[in-house]
């Protein structure tokens, strides 16, 4: 299997299971809590040691007992920690409610830590990954982080997962990236309702690159050299739990492309993954047969 660096954030994901939404002003009893390592990143990178692939993270966590408490959960997940970096700081922490009649999720997040600098990543310990992967935040760092690891990265691909829009995070910034994992809030906050629109728009300005489309019950799409493939999601689909849905995609694609698989049947298994972590909750056994 791979060897994959995952550049992003990680947290502590507080989650609360509930009946329902509560109305605002109200009390309820909760179903159940959980407390595990989240963020886009560490959840991609969750997701990719389950495969088996050899997954080391690059992220800040924060000094103090709490950012010890990270690195222990990110650790007992196979995520290689070494890579992360110490400061002085709050833990980015999140306090999500999960609604068990909807599966639907409401996060609110904390965060006052610096963002990972490109200091953070040392030529010499870039050498011998086979893949990386970033997570499209930190727009005052991503580019010289971007740039630093395309100077190493002769053959390895960089995948880069773009949710929604931040500033500084535009044109040039996409052309560093082998692989782009748009989502519908991306595309839609670039003036696109529709999703063939923007995909078509993207194959014709990247053609090389492998670019995917997220769009919630809509299906995915995939793009590549002129090509576009579409993936309707299962029929009768119950969710469960939509938590990390989108970083199980990310890492399915991940997957798929780095064990060889074309960019149609890419897309596939990175939905069909998608579709059984909706069906199930949290984010462990994923590639395990229901």
């Amino acid at each position: 299997m791979a060897r994959i660096l995952v550049i992003g954030n990680a947290t502590i994901d507080h989650i609360v299971d509930l009946a329902a939404y509560p109305e605002e002003d109200s009390e309820g009893r909760a179903l159940g809590s959980t407390i595990r390592p989240g963020g886009n990143a560490a959840n991609t990178a969750a997701i990719l040691t389950q495969a088996g692939h050899q997954v080391d993270l690059a992220t800040v966590v924060a000094e103090g007992r709490a950012g010890e408490r990270l690195l222990e959960l990110l650790a007992a997940r196979g995520i290689g920690i070494e890579r992360c970096v110490r400061r002085p700081g709050r833990t980015p922490t999140s306090w999500i409610m999960r609604s068990r009649a909807t599966g639907s999720r409401t996060i609110v997040h904390d965060r006052e830590l610096p963002e990972l600098d490109v200091d953070a990543l040392r030529k010499e310990e870039l050498a011998g990954y086979d893949w990386f992967h970033f997570e499209g935040r930190n727009p005052g760092q991503l580019p010289a982080l971007l740039r630093s690891v395309r100077r190493v990265a002769v053959d390895q691909p960089l995948s880069l997962e773009l949710e929604k829009p931040r500033e500084g995070i535009e044109g040039s910034l996409l052309r560093l990236a082998d692989v782009l994992m748009f989502a519908s809030g991306w595309a839609q906050a670039h003036g696109l309702s529709e999703p063939e629109a923007f995909i078509t728009g993207a194959a014709r300005a990247r053609p090389a690159a492998v670019q995917t489309l997220t769009w919630g019950n809509r299906g995915a799409w995939i793009a590549q050299h002129g090509r576009i493939a579409h993936c309707t999601p299962a029929a009768g689909l119950q969710v469960r739990d939509s938590l990390g849905a989108g970083d199980t995609f990310n890492a399915g694609l991940i997957h798929a492309l780095i064990s060889g698989e074309p960019p149609e049947q890419a897309l596939e298994q990175a939905v069909r993954l998608a579709e059984r972590k909706l069906q199930r909750p949290g984010l462990d056994r994923l590639f395990e047969a229901p």
